[in-house]
Parts: C-alpha cells; sequence; structure tokens
C-alpha cells in the first residue's frame, strides 16, 4: 500500500486503512486495525491530509490540524476518509471517560460508520457499555444529517427543565424533544459523535475530493450509482465546466438513470453545453426512451417551454410513443395539438397506439387522430378501435 502527499507531507508508513492521529499530525506511528474494519485491496493507496478543525465540545474555538486519511482506488480516486479522534463528552470532564473513536465518511463527506477500540467501548450513564440496538440507533443518528442536534448547543442538552415536564434524565437532564434523536442516557455522547460527524469537517473533506476533481473521476462519478455522488458530479460540472462537451454523454447517462434532481441539473447543463439545438433535441427525445417513466416528463416539460421548436423535433416527439407510458404519450399528444404540427410520420407514429395493450393510451391516440386529416388506412383503424371499444368509450 503506497502513502501519497496530501497538502504536508508524514514521513511515517501506514500498515493498515482508516487509521488517523488526532494532533499536530507531526509524529505518527502505525497502529493496528480498528476492531471490525475491512482490511483494504493491495492496490488501495492512502494519502494523508492535514484538515484544521475546531472541536466541537471544547470550550475554546481555535482550530487544531487533525490527520485524515484519504483511500484511494486503483485510478487514484478518492473513494474514503477515517480520522480518529480523542475527546471528552461530558460538560464537566470529571464526569465521563475520555472517548477514542475511528470515524469513516465516504469521497463525499457521508458518514458511514464509526469504530470503537475493543477494550474502549462507548458507554452511557453510570458507564454502561453500549449495547448492539444503542450501536445501531447511533448510526443510524449519525447518518441523519437533519438530525435536531445540528440545531441545538450542548448546552441545550444540559439546562435545567421545569418541573414535570417529560425528561429523560442522566446526570444532567435531556429535554423531551431531543430524546427521539439520542441514545438513551448518552445524550452528551450522540451530540458530541453527531457534530464530529456531520460538522465542519464534512465541507473540509468534500474539497479534499474536489482537489481531485479530473475530467477521469467526474465522468466515473457521473456513470456510478450513488445519486449522491451523481449529483455532486453534476454540480461541479456546471459550476467549472458548463460548456465542455466531453462530459456529455456522461450527463446524458446521468440523465437516463437518475432521479429528478439529476434530470433537472442535466437538463441545465445541456441546454448550455450543446449549441446544436437540433442534435439536442434527437438525443433528448432518445433518451425518453430509456428513462425511468416518471422523469420523462420533465424532458417533455423542457419541449414545451421552447417558444419555436423546428419541425424537426416535433415530428421526432412521437417516434418513442410506443415505449412509453399513458402520462408521457398524453403530454407528448398535448404538445403536438398547441403546436399545431401533425404529419404522415406523426400520423403513422400514432396509429400504431390504437393497438396498445394498454387502453387507455389506445383511447388518448384516438381522441386526437380524431381532431386531425387523417388518411383513409387511419380512419379505418379509428372505425376499428371505436366499434371495439364501444362500451368503453
Amino acid at each position: 500500500m503506497n502513502v501519497f502527499r496530501c497538502m504536508t507531507v508524514l514521513a511515517a508508513w501506514l500498515g493498515v486503512f482508516g487509521v488517523a492521529w488526532q494532533a499536530s499530525c507531526n509524529g505518527a506511528t502505525s497502529a493496528a486495525s480498528p476492531a471490525g474494519s475491512s482490511q483494504p485491496d493491495t492496490e488501495t493507496e492512502t494519502a494523508i491530509c492535514e484538515v484544521k478543525l475546531a472541536d466541537p465540545v471544547a470550550a475554546s474555538k481555535l482550530e487544531q490540524v487533525y490527520c485524515v486519511v484519504q483511500s484511494r482506488d486503483p485510478n487514484g480516486f478518492p473513494v474514503a476518509y477515517a480520522l480518529s479522534v480523542k475527546t471528552h463528552v461530558c460538560a464537566d470532564n470529571k464526569e465521563c471517560k475520555m472517548v477514542e473513536v475511528t470515524m469513516h465518511w465516504n469521497a463525499l463527506g457521508y458518514f458511514e460508520r464509526l469504530e470503537c477500540p475493543a477494550d474502549k467501548p462507548l458507554t452511557k450513564k453510570e458507564h454502561v457499555e453500549f449495547d448492539a440496538r444503542d450501536y445501531a440507533k447511533l448510526d443510524r443518528i449519525l447518518k441523519d444529517r437533519h438530525s435536531i442536534l445540528g440545531r441545538h448547543s450542548l448546552a441545550f442538552l444540559v439546562e435545567p427543565v421545569p418541573a414535570g415536564q417529560d425528561v429523560d434524565a442522566w446526570t444532567r437532564p435531556t429535554p423531551a424533544a431531543v430524546q427521539e434523536a439520542v441514545v438513551q442516557d448518552a445524550a452528551y455522547t450522540t451530540w458530541v459523535m453527531w457534530r464530529w460527524a456531520n460538522g465542519e469537517i464534512v465541507q473540509k473533506l468534500r474539497g479534499l475530493t474536489e482537489q481531485s476533481c479530473t475530467p477521469g473521476y467526474l465522468e466515473h462519478l457521473l456513470r456510478g450509482e450513488d445519486g449522491r455522488c451523481v449529483e455532486f458530479a453534476l454540480k461541479y460540472v456546471i459550476e467549472h465546466h458548463p460548456s465542455d462537451v466531453q462530459f456529455l454523454d456522461s450527463v446524458f447517462h446521468a440523465l437516463e438513470h437518475g432521479d429528478g434532481e439529476h434530470v433537472s441539473l442535466a437538463l441545465g447543463l445541456l441546454n448550455e453545453a450543446v449549441k446544436d439545438k437540433n442534435t439536442l433535441h434527437a438525443r433528448l427525445i432518445e433518451s425518453c426512451r430509456r428513462m425511468k417513466s416518471a422523469y420523462c416528463p420533465m424532458v417533455l416539460a423542457y419541449f414545451a417551454a421552447e417558444a419555436d421548436l423546428p419541425p424537426t423535433t416535433l415530428e421526432r416527439l412521437s417516434g418513442p410513443l410506443d415505449r412509453l407510458a399513458y402520462f408521457p404519450v398524453h403530454l407528448t399528444l398535448r404538445l403536438l395539438q398547441q403546436r399545431k404540427f401533425f404529419s404522415e410520420k406523426t400520423e403513422s407514429d400514432v396509429s400504431r397506439l390504437l393497438d396498445s395493450d394498454d387502453f387507455f393510451i389506445a383511447r388518448r391516440a384516438c381522441e386526437y387522430l380524431m381532431k386531425q386529416d387523417v388518411g383513409n388506412e387511419t380512419k379505418s383503424k379509428i372505425d376499428a378501435f371505436r366499434e371495439q371499444n364501444r362500451d368503453r368509450l
């Protein structure tokens, strides 16, 4: 396993993944792998990065330098970060012992897991050790970036509450409003761990990843299965490479396989990057065939918002209708009718829908065609459809 420079060099060999040291990063020693951690592939590379952070518990908000381990895949792309910290979890350091943990994030700073030394488990009131359910709840809490713990100070957890108010008390009372957001009898520990997992370190880690945002890495993210990575890459390309055509194929891939946010971002990016609107329109229509049906209407809304769609685009719109769900079919036919466009190809494409196994699609096609000047063959198909379904029309 190779160690690369990331900011300041550490002249020390790291024998395992997921080990970092708090303090100045000027003296590091090798250490054993944390309990339960996975061993990396022999091709995995790591880099040691100095990150300035303020301890969320410390009275002083002065930043200290922490060593973060960045793991990279065989392509050199960042895939994960790890940081080991030692911190007190109580307002009075005499009340609770020091907590030692190693925390792990993905390449975008999303918390993934927490590890404790086997002989130093997390504890609750009276130093009762966490059980499996406590660790599971803590894991869920730390992965919730929108937890109310992000809006409340440590002081809020320890301030006295009026007599009779429902509280979950240990050492100091926990307000009832926070009960579901903390591990029972471990409010301080939960708050401190959440602040470490989701505090200022998130943007610091993302900043480290952005240093590796080569075209190859962005292509890798855009074609990945993690929606958060796809969104990150789309936003990065929009900000830094809004007119760069080298990303077009990958952006279309994100549009065809992503969710609504990805489709929205991709449409904006493609509209900016592809100067030839005829080419853009053709590829978007082709993408409708492969998109999730729920998001195809977003592409059709894009077309509907265009004031002057060329005839070639309007004619292409009917091409994929026999492979779309009802709502996209309805929107397409409505758009064609609003633009008063009809051609022999449109007639041929829409008339095929009269044979659809979906009665509602066939009925919608029939309604559309009845308002057009169609040929005799299509008139015969319309009449046959109406006769066959006279009890349903």
